[in-house]
């Protein structure tokens, strides 16, 4: 079930949330994350911001992120998203 590309990256963007994909290697992942800056680490600057969004148009079938859990840059085929929900308190 493959959700749409482009309300996941919106998401991303403006809050924390959980992502929940099957991995390469066919195991189940839950995962949360962000694009939203104010939780970003403070290395996170403009120019990156600028790779992000280049990225993000030159592989339409991955999603780069930030997993706050984690405190690192993950990234997951958008094909195999199984649920996205935007989660409170972050």
């Amino acid at each position: 079930m493959a959700l749409n590309r482009d309300k996941i990256l919106k998401d991303l963007r403006d809050y924390v949330i959980e992502v929940s994909f099957v991995k390469v290697d066919g195991t189940l992942r839950n995962m949360r994350c962000t694009l939203d800056p104010k939780h970003l680490p403070p290395r996170y600057i403009a120019e990156d911001k600028e790779q992000e969004l280049e990225f993000h148009q030159k592989n339409p079938d991955v999603i780069s992120c930030w997993d706050v859990q984690n405190g690192g840059w993950r990234s997951f085929r958008v094909d195999s998203v199984q649920y996205v929900q935007i989660i409170d308190g972050y």
